[in-house]
């Protein structure tokens, strides 16, 4: 990887000043290691999908196919004060007009959501308008930045739309609903919250599954397990999607079952890995994972045998969801979109935004002018992160 001369950029403020940098290779990105995940937890922005090991493991598998464009902030002590890690995707208008498009560092094909910019907590005011000026003085160098999910409920989505604007940048929002569910001091309460027509269903589906003494649910405890886990949630992934005629995220992005083999492992040694599985006869029918980080479960990816009883997935979450109340996690995260399924899990409603953000050059001005987002037809990606090695 080429090693790129920092662009830095003074900018003052009361009590202190600051120099920002631009990273535009991998190898000075990881010379962030020791302070990033410091910085991380004296953040609002304090996510598994900002740890630097989520990070590092995109990276690893990923990220060498793309460049980044990092935004670090340091203060006159020269302590990490700010990052914005983006990496360059590409995307065509029209299957011809070409975007730089910056996203999120670790956005695709790992699942991670309510992304923000990592920056020490009561110095948001001061250290967001320096990433956004730090981004103007590299304009020529990109023309958007999409960042998807972005929540409501810790501020980032004011933060990051009032600096851009206050920097000239065009900055469309676009609302979305998040499934969340606090979780109450015992299983009881939690079963009283669902309706008694899914508390019901729930009874009759563990019924199916138990009965004859043969089904055990299961969490994988070490290393030397993930490997079966992992090979039967992707399986029974796949075998869920094509019985329904649609291909599985793990055989249309290799690179999304490459970053689970990577990022697991840490996940599993750090006491964030929550895999379970649920076993007829040692054969896996049912596969669940997330990750426990500051309190809350994030709910990532399951699969089932669609040939196996019905509701078997619904037996696992429940199992997971009892685990995470006696363990003292405190809210259960669906991630992804609202949905009915959701609701009748006891999910609450919780706001945020797709940011779609214009430097307003003469390229971005043209998508900006029409509203016209990196989500539908005309503005498609033709450049993102890849994993040469095919699920098999």
């Amino acid at each position: 990887m080429r090693r790129c001369s920092a662009r830095k950029l003074d900018g003052a403020s009361v009590g202190d000043t600051f120099k920002t940098e631009i990273i535009e290779d991998w190898e000075t990105f990881t010379a962030l290691e020791s302070e990033w995940n410091g910085l991380l937890r004296n953040s609002k922005a304090d996510i598994v999908f900002l740890t630097w090991e989520w990070i590092q493991s995109w990276v690893s598998v990923a990220g060498t196919s793309v460049k980044p464009l990092v935004v670090v902030v340091r203060n006159s002590r020269s302590e990490l004060v700010g990052l914005a890690p983006f990496y360059f995707s590409e995307y065509r208008f029209l299957r011809s007009l070409r975007y730089r498009v910056l996203r999120p560092v670790a956005d695709y094909a790992t699942g991670a959501e309510c992304l923000d910019w990592i920056v020490r907590g009561g110095e948001e005011s001061r250290i967001y308008p320096l990433i956004t000026e730090a981004l103007a003085a590299v304009s020529g160098k990109w023309d958007c930045i999409w960042m998807p999910y972005v929540p409501d409920w810790t501020g980032a989505s004011g933060r990051i739309t009032t600096a851009c604007r206050e920097r000239g940048f065009s900055c469309h929002t676009r609302p979305t609903e998040f499934g969340y569910s606090v979780l109450p001091e015992n299983f009881d309460r939690f079963l009283k919250a669902l309706s008694r027509n899914r508390r019901s269903e729930l009874r009759r589906h563990q019924k199916a599954v138990f009965n004859g003494g043969q089904a055990v649910i299961t969490r994988c405890r070490s290393e030397e397990e993930l490997n079966r886990y992992l090979d039967a949630l992707f399986d029974l992934h796949h075998r869920r999607w094509k019985s329904r005629g649609e291909e599985g995220s793990f055989k249309r992005k290799p690179a999304e079952a490459a970053f689970y083999r990577e990022f697991l492992p840490a996940a599993l040694q750090n006491g964030w890995l929550w895999l379970y599985g649920l076993a007829s006869a040692g054969e896996f029918k049912a596969v669940q994972v997330g990750y426990v980080y500051g309190g809350v479960f994030y709910q990532l990816q399951e699969g089932f045998d669609p040939d196996y009883i019905n509701g078997a997935g619904n037996v696992l979450r429940a199992k997971i969801i009892e685990d995470c109340i006696a363990g003292g996690v405190k809210c259960y995260d669906f991630l992804g979109e609202m949905s009915e399924h959701k609701r009748r899990w006891a999910a609450d409603i919780r706001l945020g935004r797709h940011l779609f953000i214009g430097n307003r050059n003469v390229r971005s001005r043209i998508l900006f002018a029409k509203e016209i987002w990196p989500t539908g037809r005309y503005l498609r990606p033709s450049l993102l992160p890849t994993h040469v090695e095919p699920l098999t």
